[in-house]
């Protein structure tokens, strides 16, 4: 099934498989390529028995849930990962449309629950050089090359100092394949945005208050803060806000719901983020604001906004 809007967001995300492979090396292309397959053929053994076509939209969620993958994940977790989220997070409700999580994050639950040493326990680090990971499968395959945190985490565990606000803009640190670079992901996000394939609304909502939060744990001296700039370009935040929050399936359809949506996203990200042992903290945010979701835009429906005063037909 052509959707537009599907195409227009999986040209936004080349930047982020383009910077994936530049850092990583090119065993991240297959990683998106198994992914997306993986997720269409999963579909299509639901979609083909009711006589309907593959949605694009499972490529979307392929393509995310690759991009939110650690460089070294196995095989055959990424593809339990996959079906899971296509199976239980879209089809079990009905298929596009009817889904009221984003499947996506889904499936990254479910192996970072069951998978919790491949998910969080080993990084690759970034390639260095001019040619980055061009000419390399794996730059986990380098002697030594496997580390036991990523950069943002050892600022919460330890105290570290943030990464260089250059290494996060340009992406040459060690996390999730597709999410280290803020240039790569702005690129495609300010597509999204400028083209409104994307909520403006949620976009706006989720970065305005996760920037306050962590400004105001700054202020507070809050042991682990980051910051308000690493807080936003590192740990994939932007990539979660652009390419995630705004699902249009999980994400709320009414103006007020979707900027109440926004601020759970963020105000539960900088908690978990903070406060919890997680050192992320969007995964599940997003998933327990899309719990939210239907209620919010139910509610705003049922009560709309009362007028300042009683007026007449003829008075309108």
């Amino acid at each position: 099934m052509k959707q537009a809007i599907m195409r227009r967001m999986m040209l936004a995300m080349i930047p982020c498989i383009i910077a994936s492979i530049y850092f990583f090396g090119w065993r991240s292309l297959f990683v998106v390529l198994v992914s997306c397959a993986v997720g269409f053929m999963t579909e299509y053994a639901f979609t083909h028995r009711r006589g309907q076509p593959v949605t694009e939209a499972v490529f979307v969620s392929g393509i995310i849930y690759a991009l939110i993958m650690p460089p070294t994940i196995p095989w055959h977790i990424l593809v339990i990962g996959m079906v899971f989220a296509i199976m239980f997070g879209k089809m079990v409700f009905g298929g596009f449309g009817y889904n009221i999580f984003n499947p996506a994050m889904v499936g990254r639950a479910f192996i970072y629950i069951c998978f919790p040493v491949a998910m969080t326990a080993t990084w690759a680090p970034a390639a260095l050089g001019p040619w980055g990971g061009l000419n390399v499968w794996s730059t986990a395959m380098a002697p030594n090359a496997i580390t036991a945190a990523t950069p943002m985490a050892l600022v919460k565990v330890s105290g570290a100092l943030p990464p260089p606000l250059l290494d996060l803009l340009f992406g040459r640190v060690s996390g999730t394949m597709g999410v280290t670079s803020a240039i790569a992901i702005l690129l495609g996000g300010l597509y999204v945005f400028y083209t409104k394939t994307a909520s403006r609304r949620i976009i706006i909502s989720v970065i305005a208050t996760y920037a306050v939060l962590n400004g105001l744990l700054l202020v507070l001296d809050v042991a682990g803060a980051p910051g308000i700039l690493p807080a936003l370009l590192g740990g994939g935040f932007l990539f979660g806000a652009f390419f995630m929050a705004t699902d249009p399936i999980s994400a709320p359809k009414t103006h007020r719901a979707q900027i109440i949506y926004a601020m759970i996203i963020a105000i539960s990200t900088a908690i978990i983020k903070n406060f919890s042992v997680f050192n992320g903290g969007f995964m599940f945010s997003l998933l327990l604001a899309n719990m939210f979701a239907p209620i919010l835009d139910y509610g705003f429906k049922k009560h709309p906004k009362t007028p300042h005063k009683n007026t007449t037909p003829e008075q309108k």
